[in-house]
């Protein structure tokens, strides 16, 4: 858990999940998972892929109630929790419907165009495959929203590069070999110690 809470820090995510956690999903929840890296973790030589759910909660307008009051029966507390969570547990519910008819996830998941996640998801096949040059080329255009002029122009600096954390963290190992893999390059990396820095 908490080289996973490492993990969203170092790629600019806020939720950072592994493949075993995104294998209990469902085949549809995990449609939403973003693959964003395959990395292995210190004291582990099995290489492990890295996955987030795209969720910018900024999106999200905090509106403040009143606190319920509180009732002095523990009794009645627990029965009103027991509730809630039935009601979540329920056959019924299927999740990823969640992303669309859920006004608040909807609207934290609406920044994040379809093109995006194409492009995102092209750069990291090459990435993984060693194309380290087609991988560049991709996830230079990996922004939120589609940019009419994407691709136009020679990508010179970092400040040009998509804001995308996982698209930034790819394209700054990458640029530390210059773009050209390692000869013996498995498709996946050692996973820093430390936070990258933005």
């Amino acid at each position: 858990a908490s080289r996973l809470q490492m993990c969203s820090l170092h790629y600019g995510v806020s939720i950072a999940l592994s493949d075993t956690a995104v294998s209990y999903c469902s085949k549809e929840l995990a449609l939403h998972c973003r693959l964003i890296d395959h990395v292995t973790v210190k004291g582990s030589r099995t290489p492990i892929r890295l996955y987030t759910v795209d969720l910018d909660p900024t999106e999200l307008e905090v509106v403040l109630k009143m606190p319920e009051p509180l009732s002095r029966n523990r009794f009645k507390i627990r029965q009103l929790r027991e509730i809630r969570k039935n009601e979540k547990w329920n056959e019924d519910v299927f999740i990823p419907d969640f992303f669309t008819s859920d006004d608040d996830l909807a609207a934290m998941r609406q920044r994040y165009s379809k093109e995006f996640f194409h492009r995102f998801s092209m750069g990291y096949r090459n990435y993984e495959a060693g194309e380290w040059l087609a991988a560049r080329d991709m996830f230079f255009t990996c922004h939120y929203q589609p940019k009419p002029d994407v691709g136009r122009d020679p990508v010179s600096s970092e400040d040009q590069w998509p804001e995308d954390g996982p698209s930034r963290i790819l394209l700054r190992y990458m640029k530390s070999f210059n773009y050209e893999p390692p000869q013996d390059w498995p498709g996946h990396r050692e996973l820093p110690l430390a936070p990258a820095p933005r």
